[in-house]
């Protein structure tokens, strides 16, 4: 079990992202309270001759780029550090540091990713060479709770050093002809006959944290804190051949609730995808931890509205909760949790604190 000081926390400095539903976080975060779906039928067939679901981003977003952003074949790697620059870009001009910062990276973990993602770090690096220090960079390749183990890498190695800031943040596109034969192999997209799957999507989030109140984001009178994350493993996993009985998510739960504020939380922030598995292993991590929760507990799973987002998950959940507690007077913290389809599972209780 994560073992950290009680009053171990970061606080929540800026958030910058790209979504198929906006171009920063305030839009993507005001779009999934509308109920707008990015969701459309794409141009790719899977195997069964049906065309499948996507939530792509708006092709204005690309206008006068040197690539074709619909080529799902070739632009992957140009699209993706296009995104990256554009979401960090928005962190660094609300909150530029005075010196070069650590980079935690979350990363897909499918084998069927093109080799040319782990220069995104490296392209960082570049587009920021004042603000982002890659000798301090770390790559974690987990999927969907890459983002969580970033914070716990985060707590765990860096949060003691003498740094302003720590730069967390994920940038990931199911939008790729490999992985889409890969998913369609295993009959995991959804199409207009097949509702048990995935819209794939594409995203880019960041979190940029400080242990200094005083560099805090602060709104309405409230700075965010992020308490230490709960990390675990699940056995039972999408490629396992152990039973899958949500355990993992229930350790996960746990571990991130050990930090939670006594007042019960009123809201989780999931990465379910609308695949059935997920549900099941909510229902789990829920149910054996139901005393921490209010008796109407509000479940968002924004992937609803945006599809799935792969290694952006995390940061993009944690950046759309911190908006909404910061928005709602009457909720003090949220639970954000995220799945991947291997064994790593996280969660975290992000929280609102008065400014003293």
């Amino acid at each position: 079990m994560n073992q950290y000081p009680a009053n171990t926390f970061f606080f929540l400095a800026a958030s910058g992202m790209v979504s198929p539903l906006g171009i920063n976080t305030a839009m993507t975060a005001a779009a999934v309270k509308a109920n707008i779906s990015a969701y459309t039928l794409s141009d790719y067939y899977n195997r069964h001759f049906q065309p499948i679901k996507v939530a792509a981003l708006p092709p204005a977003l690309f206008e006068g780029q040197d690539f074709d952003a619909t080529d799902w074949s070739g632009s992957h790697a140009r699209k993706l550090a296009f995104i990256t620059t554009l979401a960090a870009s928005q962190v660094f001009t609300s909150a530029p540091p005075a010196a070069p910062i650590p980079l935690i990276l979350a990363m897909p973990e499918s084998t069927t990713t093109r080799q040319q993602e782990p220069g995104l770090s490296n392209h960082l690096a570049d587009s920021f060479p004042d603000w982002i220090n890659p000798a301090l960079g770390r790559r974690i390749y987990s999927g969907r709770a890459a983002g969580m183990e970033a914070l716990a890498f985060a707590f765990d190695y860096l949060y003691d050093q003498p740094c302003e800031f720590i730069l967390v943040g994920g940038s990931d596109s199911y939008l790729d002809d490999l992985r889409l034969t890969a998913l369609d192999q295993e009959d995991r997209l959804v199409t207009p006959e097949s509702s048990n799957g995935f819209v794939p999507a594409e995203a880019s989030g960041f979190l940029l944290l400080t242990r200094n109140p005083d560099k805090a984001l602060v709104v309405n009178g409230h700075r965010i804190v992020l308490h230490a994350p709960g990390i675990a493993e699940e056995p039972g996993h999408l490629y396992s051949q152990e039973p899958y009985r949500g355990d993992g998510l229930d350790q996960a739960f746990k571990k991130a609730l050990a930090s939670a504020p006594a007042q019960p939380i009123p809201r989780i922030y999931s990465s379910m995808n609308g695949e059935h598995h997920w549900a099941k292993e909510y229902g789990v991590a829920y149910l054996r931890n139901r005393q921490h929760f209010s008796e109407s507990v509000d479940i968002k799973h924004p992937a609803d509205a945006y599809g799935d987002i792969g290694a952006a998950t995390a940061p993009v959940l944690i950046a759309l909760a911190a908006q909404q507690l910061l928005a709602t007077a009457g909720d003090h913290a949220y639970l954000v949790y995220s799945s991947s389809d291997g064994p790593q599972r996280g969660a975290i209780i992000v929280e609102k604190i008065a400014v003293e």
